[in-house]
């Protein structure tokens, strides 16, 4: 399982990220009851930092599965 998700990190990545960003805008939106010039630079922002994060994710599994 891990060496297929290391296998396709950047396209699972930018998948997480249009799922990130869409959820981040409608929680934004709807529950936060914010306007959308406040809600989508928030969902840009996590669109940019997901895949990031994903790598990260991904890097510290494959230290801990090494020791």
């Amino acid at each position: 399982m891990l060496n297929s998700l290391l296998a396709h990190k950047v396209a699972v990545g930018r998948i997480l990220s249009v799922i990130g960003a869409t959820a981040t805008v409608m929680i934004f939106e709807y529950f936060f009851e914010l306007a959308w010039y406040i809600s989508v630079p928030v969902g840009a922002l996590a669109y940019v930092t997901m895949p990031m994060l994903w790598t990260e994710l991904l890097d510290s599994v494959v230290l801990r599965s090494q020791r």
